[in-house]
Formats: C-alpha cells, structure tokens, sequence
C-alpha cells in the first residue's frame, strides 16, 4: 500500500491517494492496482488525516484482498436495469418484473443516480424520509424497500458492495391493516342488484364465481372453457391474466407454484355456468367470423370480439355499477377475502382453505385471515366445556 499527498498550488494538502496492487494481467503479468482518494478534512489536524489515510487504505486493501471491492461508476438506477434483466432471463413472473420496473421508475429520483459503492443506510434512510414527506404511504416505501432490498442482495453476491446496505436500514413500520371481507348483509345487497340487472349476465357469473371459488381476479378472467370439467363438477385454475412491459396477457401457470389447482364446485354453480355456456354460444355465433374463438374465453371483451376481458375492465365495471347503486365501495380482492373467511368460520381446516386459495403454505392464510378464527373463539370454548360436567353451586354459608 501506498499513500501519497495531493497537494494544491499553494501547497496545502487537499487529498491522500491511496494506490494498492491488486493482481497481475494474465496478459501481460503487469502488475494492476487500485486507487482510493482521502479528502483532508481541514478543520482536523495533518496528523489526524494521516493516521485516516492509513486506516482507510487499510480497509481498502482488506476488502481487496477478500474481493469485496470494486471500483465501478455504476449508479442505483443503471444496476436495476440490469438485474431486473436478469432476473427475466431467470425466469422471474412477468409480473414481478412489470412491478419491478415501476418501483425502479418511482425510486429513481431519490437513489438512482447514486454510485453503488456511495449507497449508505443513511442515504437510504433519507430516501425513505424524502418519500414520505412527499406524501407517499408507509406502505408503499415498504415496499420499495424490499425491491432495493433485493437489487442490493445481488450487488453483494457479486462483489459489487461489501454488504447489503439495506439490511442496516430503517424503513416505515407498515401499518397491519385486516383484510376486508364482505358481510352477509353486503354480499345480499350487491347480488341482489346484480342480478336484478339482466344487461349484466356475463358478470352475474363471473361475480358469483369469484365469491365460490375464492380465485384471484386474474385466474377468473384467465378462464377458457376447456377448464371446466361439466363431467367431474370441477374447474382447472392453470393460467393467469398479468400486465407487464408488453402489455396486458395471458400466461400459463399461476402467481404461486400452488396457484394450479382443481376446485370442486356445487351442481347449483355447474347449472349456472352450463346456462351461462348456451348465452356465450349464441353471443359468439352473433359475431360471426369476427369472433375470436381460438381464445375461448369464458369472460370476454365484446370489443374484442370475444377476447379475454381485461381485469381493468371488471374493476371499473364493479366501481361504476357499486357507485350507481349506493353500494358500499367493494373491489375483486375482497369477493376472495369473503370466500376463505367464510370457510374458515365454517370450521374448514387451514390447510384445505390454503389449498383451495392456491396459497404457497398455510401460514400465508393464517396470517392474513387470522381475524376469521377469532369469530371462531366462543365455538373453540364452547367445544371444550360441553364435555365437563356442571360445577355444583358452592355453598354461600
């Protein structure tokens, strides 16, 4: 290691160059070093930056030696870019990388033209700070947390960054809010003005079939009909609706590798979708040629001639018809919320539930619906104090 003073025309010592030797090119067996400049801090003394010259050359020749250096330029921004490619080419979901590249595009202001190697907790703390004073949620930094917590974690698996500098950071505690779950009165309400309205058939089916089957908006409107089984009473959940940097469409497979599923359902459902079947035939046969029956979709877009419809659509669809019929504000997630809540209270395992939901394990239910089993406390005691025989009353004498 070598330490040199950079001094300016006046003679003043303004920096320490820290020049380290690094390895020999296979090439030419030249010998390679590393550089490090030290600014001198004036208000301390010369001997005081000396002796932190040498400590921080000192550093930088371990982190040298152990490989956990490096002496690129590359900012925060340009590192998402590249990760987040090559997380697509490792086959992450469209949709996470479609996710990743929106948290990248909002973070970019506070972090992105930061150098990795300048990246500190409290520059990311200050980010965070900056966010919220900016008026975004808790919540929502959270969640750009756990996306810079990840980029990060691939910086530091390759040696671009001595460690992950967020895991030593500190971001908003987020706020623990219970999932909402439509009450028996709502569920009457919203399904009587629904199917009092006979424009709306396609979407009588596809909200009761979003309430008793508990799917996710994406796998309901990835539905063909091939994945429904008239013989055997079941639907076959294998694909879904994603939005990514293509644009909106339908892929194999679900958001979890539990997502594929076979759901058991009731006659009075099979009934309803074998009615529902003949409409959609007499709908596509309508429109001819144009219609679109390669996709074969259960739910479609009548502008896209049998298309599948875009979840964007029944969401705006369920705000408008809730809105004009003085209906509480309901959206898609809360039809799957109900049905595993429902389940739950009827004394149906978590296990099952976890299964029928397509969640990855069973304490992912647990935790999100745990406010279903508390409803289920005074039928937990009353179980267990049947079976004990009455306390004889004590004399008050």
């Amino acid at each position: 290691m070598n330490i040199q003073e950079r001094r300016n025309k006046d003679g003043k010592i303004t920096s320490y160059r820290i020049r380290v030797f690094d390895h020999r090119d296979t090439q030419t067996y030249r010998q390679v070093f590393r550089t490090l400049s030290i600014k001198y801090d004036p208000t301390k003394s010369e001997a005081w930056n000396r002796k932190n010259a040498e400590k921080q050359g000192t550093i930088f020749e371990k982190q040298i030696e152990e490989h956990t250096i490096s002496d690129s330029h590359i900012t925060f921004d340009s590192y998402c870019e590249y990760a987040i490619g090559m997380k697509e080419q490792a086959g992450l979901s469209p949709s996470t990388i479609y996710s990743y590249s929106g948290y990248r595009k909002q973070i970019a202001p506070y972090i992105g033209h930061i150098q990795l190697k300048q990246l500190t907790p409290a520059t990311i703390n200050k980010a965070y700070s900056d966010m919220l004073a900016a008026g975004v949620s808790k919540a929502t930094v959270y969640q750009y947390h756990l996306f810079i917590h990840s980029m990060l974690a691939m910086a530091f698996k390759e040696n671009l960054i001595p460690r992950n500098y967020a895991s030593a950071a500190m971001p908003p505690k987020r706020d623990q809010k219970e999932v909402k779950a439509l009450s028996e009165d709502e569920i009457n309400a919203f399904f009587t003005a629904l199917y009092a309205d006979s424009k709306h058939y396609m979407y009588q089916v596809l909200f009761s079939l979003m309430l008793t089957t508990g799917c996710r908006i994406g796998e309901i409107c990835a539905l063909t009909w091939d994945n429904i089984d008239f013989d055997t009473n079941r639907i076959h959940i294998c694909r879904h609706y994603v939005c990514c940097k293509n644009g909106s469409r339908i892929i194999d497979g679900c958001k979890t590798n539990a997502g594929e599923r076979w759901l058991t359902m009731d006659k009075g459902i099979m009934d309803m979708l074998r009615e529902y079947r003949v409409f959609y035939l007499k709908k596509a046969e309508s429109f001819g040629s144009k219609w679109d029956y390669e996709a074969n979709a259960v739910f479609y877009a009548e502008k896209r001639y049998g298309g599948f419809i875009n979840p964007d659509t029944v969401r705006a669809f369920l705000q408008r018809f809730t809105r004009q019929h003085g209906l509480p504000r309901i959206h898609p997630h809360m039809f799957r919320h109900t049905s595993v809540s429902l389940q739950l209270q009827a004394g149906i395992s978590i296990a099952d539930a976890a299964k029928r939901a397509g969640h990855a394990r069973p304490d992912v239910t647990l935790r999100i619906y745990s406010h279903a089993l508390k409803k289920n406390d005074l039928h937990c005691c009353e179980a267990v104090t049947k079976v004990m025989p009455k306390m004889p009353k004590r004399d008050a004498g």
